[in-house]
């Protein structure tokens, strides 16, 4: 009696592994066929139960069907959809886990990397169509299925910026920086964002700082650099600094243009000419330092005009002649930095006006009449 006896027990066990083994190949064909809630039933049996909860098909299976559930159309699972796909991802890892080096750890990374795509790609379905909540928040998932990966932040930060959730744009652009991606665009957007929206100057200079060490010939990070310098009223820093960058690099024009623009910047005129001049010792072909010394002689020149305009008739007669010829004086300093300057760029049209009016101001009609030829085959301002 004792082998028939056996031979019940070893029977019963084996369909009761059978039972929930066939729990797990229920869920792949309920889901296959689309019977979600099923095939969610027969798989959440299965995890849960000795014979099978150790099992990485089980686990890969799970997330089958829980992907299944976060992805589909139907409405009746919009409410669980955000949860299914974090279950799903957890499946495929937990999967990946229990079987390190087999089958199921190869098919979970792509199941993995799948899902992560497919969250990029509704998130740029949603960006192109201008609906940058929905956008940023499927780039916000894709980067918990990858949160070492740069893409999603990235993507994730314009969407934010673009939808004005300037804070959700800051902490993924941070992120990127965390993750020592470096974009000088990500750098400009930070800092436009903490200037703007968040009246910090102060954190905006130290990511200037940090912008700096990344790319420290970016002239308009350097620019913004001593703008905020003298905004927060740290000037002498702000000279401070220039002048030591010179000292390591004396030919450097750069850094004798951005010492000239904060002389400007502070009233320090002279000293502005000067260091405009040193920049273009150091490159000749340096337009921007060409046209503002030209600006600065124009702009002298203006004012003194400024102040002639304002004399009174009695004034004027006894002191006008005097005044304009100094406002000559300083157009005719001005001249030779336009016209360099327009050898450089010959299609820049305020180079071009500024020229014309000189010229005009210096009673040299054809050459003005030559430049407005020239400022008319332009065409009109866009």
């Amino acid at each position: 009696m004792k082998k028939p006896v056996s031979l019940v027990i070893f029977c019963l066990m084996f369909a009761g592994m059978h039972a929930q083994n066939s729990a797990v190949s229920k869920a792949t064909k309920f889901k296959d066929s689309g019977e979600l809630m099923q095939a969610k039933e027969q798989i959440d049996l299965a995890i849960t139960n000795e014979k099978t909860k150790d099992k990485p098909k089980t686990w890969y299976t799970k997330g089958e069907v829980y992907e299944a559930i976060a992805f589909s159309d139907d409405a009746s699972y919009q409410s669980m959809q955000d949860e299914a796909l974090s279950e799903s991802v957890a499946a495929f890892q937990k999967a990946k886990s229990l079987d390190e080096g087999g089958n199921y750890d190869g098919l979970s990374d792509i199941k993995i990397d799948n899902i992560w795509g497919t969250l990029i790609n509704k998130g740029a379905e949603y960006y192109n169509q201008e609906d940058y909540e929905n956008a940023l928040e499927y780039f916000a998932k894709s980067s918990i299925l990858k949160p070492e990966d740069t893409t999603a932040y990235y993507y994730a930060g314009i969407a934010a910026q673009q939808g004005e959730d300037y804070q959700a744009a800051l902490e993924n652009y941070y992120k990127l920086i965390e993750l020592d991606y470096h974009n000088e665009d990500i750098y400009s957007s930070i800092i436009y964002l903490e200037r703007s929206q968040n009246n910090d100057n102060e954190q905006a200079l130290e990511v200037i700082a940090m912008a700096r060490e990344q790319f420290p010939d970016n002239e308009a990070m350097m620019k913004e650099e001593i703008n905020l310098l003298i905004i927060t009223e740290q000037t002498d820093e702000a000279k401070a600094k220039l002048e030591k960058a010179i000292q390591a690099e004396p030919d450097n024009a750069n850094l004798y243009y951005n010492l000239a623009y904060i002389s400007e910047q502070t009233g320090d005129n002279e000293a502005a000419v000067a260091n405009y001049k040193k920049a273009l010792e150091a490159d000749p072909q340096y337009f921007d330092a060409t046209f503002n010394l030209a600006v600065n002689h124009y702009n002298q020149a203006a004012e003194i005009l400024k102040e002639a305009n304002e004399m009174d008739l009695r004034t004027y007669q006894k002191e006008g002649k005097a005044i304009e010829e100094k406002a000559k004086e300083q157009f005719k300093e001005a001249l030779p930095y336009l016209e360099k300057a327009h050898e450089l760029d010959p299609q820049d049209r305020i180079v071009l006006e500024t020229l014309q009016t000189v010229y005009v101001q210096l009673k040299m009609n054809d050459k003005a009449e030559a430049v407005n030829g020239k400022i008319e085959a332009l065409g009109p301002e866009e």
